[in-house]
């Protein structure tokens, strides 16, 4: 049960982390729009799962509507892994 809740830690770091590592290595943005689009790629994902422990209702103590509560506390979740990849297209993007 540890060898696979450390496995899923890894996975669940390469994906937040993998995006961030390649838009840091860019070479043809300057280093401090590079550094800034990482550092925004790699915390994005910390807003989200901080919204999920700071509100009561989405860290499961919803005395109403619980169902939806941990739909969305799901969703959420799910968006925290996500989120990066959906920055590094918007961010890296050629612009014209």
């Amino acid at each position: 049960a540890t060898t696979m809740r450390v496995l899923l830690t890894l996975i669940a770091f390469g994906m937040i982390a993998v995006p961030a590592l390649i838009a840091l290595a860019r070479r043809d943005l300057p280093r401090g729009r590079r550094i800034a689009s990482a550092l925004v790629i790699f915390l994005a994902p910390a807003v989200a799962l901080g919204l999920i422990h700071g509100v009561p209702e989405l860290d499961g103590r919803a005395l109403q509507n619980p169902v939806a509560w941990t739909t969305l506390r799901l969703v959420l979740s799910a968006l925290a892994l996500i989120l990066p990849w959906c920055l590094y297209v918007w961010l890296m993007g050629r612009r014209p």
